[in-house]
């Protein structure tokens, strides 16, 4: 392993800022400084210890695990399992295609191929690059895949997040809560996890990869996991790209107090990546604390990514996840950049017309469905992940249905981002529960909201396993797809009927393949352990709108005409030629030689595709030529030069009677073309002199129509 450490935080900066009536939050500036440059080629072996508390939580504790038992039993009672649950209604949409797909394996020193045990939880992670690398991480390890070669990617097969830490190896510190990224404007990964519980060990590492190549070096940075100094840590990361900066959210815990004082506000730091992925000594952050609408804090603030990328301005959702019932998303968003010297925090929120709330435990094969307690863990109702394109945010979380008393998921959408106004749908099933789900983007034009929604499915007759769903164009959902089944149900906690599952789920665009996803999530081995699984998702939409060039005329110097043929799309179509919104016709007005135009063609959907056309140029035959003749309104002019001239020009009647000058400039030596239009002139017939120094180079005689 290599090191390059260094230490140190200062803080430069604490402000209080008051946003509009009921919000408040603190700002504060930090100059981090690197922690170290580690080189995954040279990583040693790690043991990657840790260890986690099995006990199920009891109704009366006074823990935040307690009080979450308390609310599923309390939603168990309003939403009891139904015996006779509706039926669905009729997907409309087509189903997604499926590609490729692969688990998590490792090869022994032996050569065998061997499965890797996923973690309780499994903490899916997933980011793909431009040129097919899918990072992963499962719990405490990063694994890499090369899709060009079907290959693991990783030299070292897997990467413990203690070798990617920078920190010497211990027996006492653990690492965990691993989130990945892909930066397609840097092609670059970056990887954020955390370390350790306590205030005093509590950081967030972050590492910014300096190559699209994971093997390379990466640079370390450590974010105080207390950075108040107030005997807080930090807890569940979510992280988001805008063009300059990486945020991160987390919750601050307070340790060894009831639920209700356990919890002392989410966070946001703000880092400027560009900083990051150039070995910079230092980096600047930001951090914003203490964030409250009507002097409570907003919980679980969950960052939006940039459908297509990053993101234009950065944006958080939060909820009411503990709730057993509601209807208000917390829509807040960020102004400015680092590197601007300046960012505020807005906040805002909304009511949806769907309520959501606390989602029971799923069912296994094993499960005691008369206990809360029992099953697969779905935690609370948190905004989970979240997606923007356009002017519309997508997101998703776990949730209750109350027709079926199963865990299912809320899929909303969010439009008017000032004035946000929200509406939704459940992803249900009269058999199966869903849960832990991510969202991503897969349109093939700008004008598309289409989205695949992918998360982990178990019932008592369906062993964990991994499903998507597409929404299409028209908010229409397709039937859900089996990315993968369970060989078994997981039983791995002692004593207990409490299994961890997510806590998340990788899924990304593949930004340079539109209509294509790779999700990762969770599925349970036929040894009753659970792992990670692969999936390639592919969009059944491939309509585009698309249009073809027919240069008309293309001979002459004026009077040329392109004419445009449409395809795909929605008919009818839309035209427009330059700035004239009224010529909405397939062929072009008259143009001439070296002019160009802006065609916008528009769909029956207001996709639109635009294209800059340049008119054929027709070369000088060695003489002086005009054309069209008879014109309408424009002709063009060329004549050949031997040294650079002023060349004047006159507008005559037939009579020889002078009726306009119209230009009197200096050309170049050469082949030389004046275009100028007669539209003031009635129609009629015209004489048009040139003259070069003087001298007269053209006489023609012109029919104006």
């Amino acid at each position: 392993m290599k090191y390059v450490v260094t230490f140190g935080i200062c803080l430069s900066m604490l402000t209080q800022v008051i946003g509009q009536t009921g919000t408040d939050y603190k700002s504060e500036s930090y100059s981090i400084k690197q922690k170290a440059v580690v080189s995954p080629r040279n990583a040693e072996a790690s043991y990657s210890p840790s260890i986690k508390n099995l006990e199920a939580p009891t109704p009366g504790g006074t823990s935040e695990k307690s009080h979450l038992l308390r609310q599923k039993i309390k939603s168990r009672a309003q939403f009891p399992i139904s015996k006779h649950p509706v039926k669905l209604k009729k997907s409309a949409a087509s189903n997604p295609k499926l590609g490729r797909n692969y688990g998590m394996f490792w090869y022994s020193n032996s050569g065998k191929k061997r499965e890797i045990l996923g973690g309780r939880p499994n903490d899916n992670t997933l980011a793909v690059s431009n040129n097919g690398i899918v990072l992963t991480a499962l719990n405490n390890s990063v694994y890499a895949y090369d899709l060009k070669t079907d290959t693991l990617a990783l030299e070292k097969q897997k990467l413990s997040l203690t070798s990617m830490s920078g920190n010497p190896f211990t027996t006492t510190d653990h690492y965990f809560d691993p989130k990945l990224i892909y930066d397609e404007k840097a092609d670059r990964f970056i990887l954020v996890f955390l370390k350790n519980n306590t205030p005093s060990t509590n950081k967030i590492v972050v590492c910014f990869s300096t190559t699209n190549d994971p093997n390379d070096e990466w640079n370390v940075y450590e974010l105080p996991g207390n950075p108040l100094d107030n005997n807080r840590w930090t807890d569940f990361p979510a992280i988001s790209l805008t063009e300059d900066d990486l945020f991160i959210t987390g919750n601050l815990i307070v340790p060894n107090v009831s639920w209700q004082v356990g919890f002392d506000g989410s966070v946001i730091w703000q880092l400027e990546k560009a900083t990051g992925y150039s070995s910079e000594t230092e980096l600047n952050t930001k951090l914003f604390s203490d964030i409250k609408f009507d002097g409570k804090y907003i919980r679980n603030l969950h960052v939006v990514r940039g459908a297509d990328g990053a993101i234009d301005k950065q944006y958080l959702l939060s909820n009411r996840n503990f709730d057993v019932t509601n209807d208000t998303i917390f829509v807040m968003d960020i102004e400015g950049s680092l590197s601007e010297g300046s960012s505020e925090l807005n906040i805002n929120y909304g009511v949806s017309d769907l309520n959501y709330g606390v989602p029971p435990n799923a069912r296994q094969k094993d499960t005691d469905v008369s206990d809360p307690a029992n099953g697969l863990q779905t935690n609370d109702g948190r905004v989970l992940a979240a997606i923007k394109h356009g002017n519309e945010i997508q997101f998703v979380s776990n949730s209750i249905n109350p027709a079926t008393g199963y865990s299912a998921i809320y899929h909303g959408v969010i439009t008017n981002l000032e004035n946000p106004e929200i509406s939704a749908n459940l992803i249900g099933d009269p058999v199966k529960d869903f849960g832990y789900p991510n969202i991503a983007w897969t349109g093939n034009e700008n004008c598309d909201n289409e989205v695949i929604i992918a998360f982990n499915h178990t019932s008592p007759t369906d062993y964990p396993g991994i499903s998507c769903i597409y929404v299409d164009n028209d908010r229409a959902y397709s039937d859900v797809v089996v990315l993968k089944e369970g060989d078994n149900y997981v039983d791995r906690n002692i004593g207990s009927g409490n299994e961890r599952w997510g806590d998340y789920f990788g899924l990304q665009r593949k930004y340079n393949e539109p209509g294509k996803v790779y999700s990762f999530g969770y599925f349970g081995t036929a040894n009753k352990d659970n792992t990670g699984w692969h999936n390639e998702i592919i969009s059944p939409d491939t309509n585009k709108l698309e249009i073809d060039l027919t240069y008309l005329n293309a001979s002459v110097f004026c009077n040329q005409t392109v004419e445009v043929t449409p395809s795909g799309g929605v008919a009818p179509y839309t035209y427009t030629w330059g700035n004239n919104s009224n010529n909405n016709t397939s062929i072009s007005p008259a143009l001439c030689t070296n002019d160009s135009i802006i065609l916008q063609v528009t769909d029956d959907r207001g996709c639109v595709v635009e294209q800059l056309i340049h008119t054929k140029n027709v070369e000088y035959q060695g003489e002086n030529r005009l054309f069209p003749n008879p014109f309408s309104i424009q002709f063009a002019i060329q004549f050949e030069l031997e040294e650079k001239s002023k060349i004047e020009a006159s507008v005559f009647d037939i009579k020889g009677n002078l009726v306009d000058d119209v230009l009197n400039l200096e050309a170049k030596p050469g082949v030389n073309e004046l275009v100028f239009s007669l539209e003031p002139l009635q129609s009629g017939v015209y004489i048009v002199k040139v003259k070069a120094n003087g001298k007269q180079i053209i006489k023609e005689k012109v029919v104006k129509f």
